[in-house]
């Protein structure tokens, strides 16, 4: 029974996880004009957020966008 229990419990975390990851920002320094791809919303002065502040699902997609990105070249 506990077996049970812990493989579902198991099954309904791993399919809930991805809906929980954070979303990914492209940032630019403001004082160095270095772009890099960040976790979390920044909030301060120095950096400014890349492309309208769009977030992205995957780290993957926001180092696309870096990539793609007129002011990160």
């Amino acid at each position: 029974m506990k077996a049970t229990f812990l493989a579902v419990f198991c099954l309904v975390i791993g399919f809930a996880a991805p809906a929980l990851a954070s979303k990914y920002y492209v940032v630019q320094n403001s004082k160095t004009l270095k772009c890099s791809v960040v976790p979390k919303k920044p909030k301060g002065k120095t950096v400014v957020l890349v492309g309208g502040g769009t977030a992205h699902k995957t780290r993957n997609d926001a180092r696309a966008a870096l990539r793609n990105a007129a002011n990160c070249k």
